[in-house]
């Protein structure tokens, strides 16, 4: 279906709920900001959103949508929100909102994707393309404030912390997407004696025994500035890093859009969903037969993850540094 886009003045975009998530539906809102530049561009997201939207120029109003608020709640925000009369709802989470809200145009409640587009980010986009609009080569982005900027500049300042900077994530939600910290401490050292730069630990209040027990296995000194930022400031940082070397987590798709080098590491999940997209990003992976397995359990003791080497990651690292990746 081709719209007429002299007709969208209003737009309304539901996004997801989890931070890497929401990340991966930042191409959408820049698409649409570029396809309607003067349209309202409204964006439905669930609490985690907050801190990556509230700030942003393309969103006119953000709407927070919890789906454990009560279900006369719900039924309000749809009535406000029919009330709004937009003119394009894109759902990228499937719900039954868009046929509700009556919208003069929509995305599919349900989509079939062609078998090539495998990547979130691409399927996301490719609600866009049904309507002809947008492309599949959109960037995420997370915009910055500049008091988020200053935070960070008098951050690293307080900490004596100067560039080059490599940014370590060694947290993830599931132990089971977690390499060894044994793993993360010898590539650590090495970077900090070989590369001469210096090694920042990121991560949330859940993360800091992980990082903790990192830190205390590595010989030389590191910086430890987990749960000392927002999301924005996070992002900030990571435009600042060289590198980023993490898990399959959010600061992953942080780093995408923030634009640095991401270095990430994949075992039971899969990178052609969920890995970084730039062209200068690196996955390593251990092809075997079980994985990925996308199983919140393992039967074979998470090999996947443990038979990716520090070698490998170090020299993939140095490389990705020194600026021949």
């Amino acid at each position: 279906m081709i719209i007429d886009k002299s007709q969208v003045k209003r737009i309304l975009v539901i996004s997801l709920s989890n931070v890497g998530d929401i990340i991966l539906t930042t191409p959408v809102i820049r698409a649409l900001a570029k396809e309607f530049s003067t349209a309202r561009i409204d964006v439905m997201v669930g609490p985690n959103g907050k801190e990556i939207f509230d700030h942003d120029p393309k969103v006119f109003k953000l709407i927070i949508y919890d789906k454990h608020m009560p279900i006369i709640q719900k039924r309000r925000l749809q009535l406000k929100l029919k009330k709004m009369k937009y003119d394009l709802v894109v759902d990228l989470r499937n719900t039954i909102f868009p046929i509700l809200l009556g919208p003069r145009y929509r995305t599919g409640t349900i989509q079939k994707f062609p078998k090539e587009l495998v990547h979130r980010k691409e399927r996301h986009l490719y609600r866009l393309n049904s309507l002809g609009i947008g492309n599949l080569s959109e960037r995420s982005y997370l915009y910055i404030p500049v008091e988020d900027e200053e935070y960070i500049s008098n951050l690293l300042k307080e900490y004596n912390i100067r560039e080059p900077i490599v940014v370590v994530s060694p947290g993830a939600k599931s132990h089971l997407k977690r390499w060894p910290q044994d793993s993360f401490a010898k590539v650590c050292d090495r970077l900090i004696d070989e590369c001469k730069i210096n090694v920042v630990f990121i991560g949330l209040k859940e993360d800091e025994d992980i990082i903790k027990a990192v830190m205390s296995k590595m010989k030389k000194k590191a910086h430890n500035l987990a749960n000392m930022t927002n999301i924005r400031q996070l992002a900030s940082l990571l435009k600042r890093a060289g590198l980023l070397i993490t898990n399959d987590s959010a600061p992953l798709h942080l780093g995408c859009a923030s634009g640095t080098k991401v270095l990430a590491l994949f075992g039971p999940t899969d990178p052609k969903k969920y890995g970084p997209t730039g062209e200068f990003d690196a996955v390593i992976k251990k092809e075997l037969f079980c994985s990925p397995c996308e199983s919140a359990t393992c039967r074979y003791n998470y090999e996947c993850m443990k038979l990716i080497s520090p070698d490998e990651v170090f020299d993939t690292a140095k490389m990705m540094v020194e600026g021949y990746g």
